[in-house]
């Protein structure tokens, strides 16, 4: 158990390419000191078991690739009520996962503020451990989001 109240979680699968970003940047944000009240976590492909976590938090930060019809690498922030799971394109590779987490999310008393911090990927077919160049060169600007917002926070 943790005294933390603000959660960085970030998802994916490592093995697909651009689907990785949530490993990566939550790998990244690991080597930056934190405030005691921020837990950083590596969800992998988790889906609604890993709403265990959320119990207790006051904020959580979703981060993952995101498909849209916009240029790869554009950086995605939003409240998690403003996404449209419904549509028939996921968000990412593991949606259906995603879906069952902020639905179980919700019978939490008191429901954290969800967010979700995104890259638009290039790639998820591929295997590849490397994300491509246009979701690399986005990650510093996203920390750099996350970062505030956990400093606001």
């Amino acid at each position: 158990m943790t005294s933390a109240n603000i959660l960085i979680l970030g998802i994916g699968n490592l093995l697909l390419a651009d689907e990785g970003l949530g490993i990566h940047v939550v790998q990244e944000l690991q080597k930056i000191p934190q405030r005691s009240n921020v837990e950083i976590l590596d969800g992998g492909t988790g889906g609604f078991e890993l709403i265990s976590h959320f119990e207790g938090k006051k904020k959580v930060i979703i981060i993952d690739s995101f498909k849209a019809d916009l240029p790869a690498g554009t950086i995605v922030q939003s409240a998690v009520e403003r996404l449209n799971f419904e549509k028939e394109n996921p968000i990412s590779a593991h949606q259906n996962g995603l879906k069952e987490l902020l639905y179980h999310s919700r019978k939490i008393v008191p429901c954290p503020q969800i967010l979700f911090y995104g890259i638009v990927a290039k790639e998820y077919l591929d295997f590849s451990t490397n994300l491509t160049p246009e979701v690399q060169a986005s990650i510093p600007a996203l920390i750099s989001m996350i970062m505030k917002e956990i400093g606001e926070s």
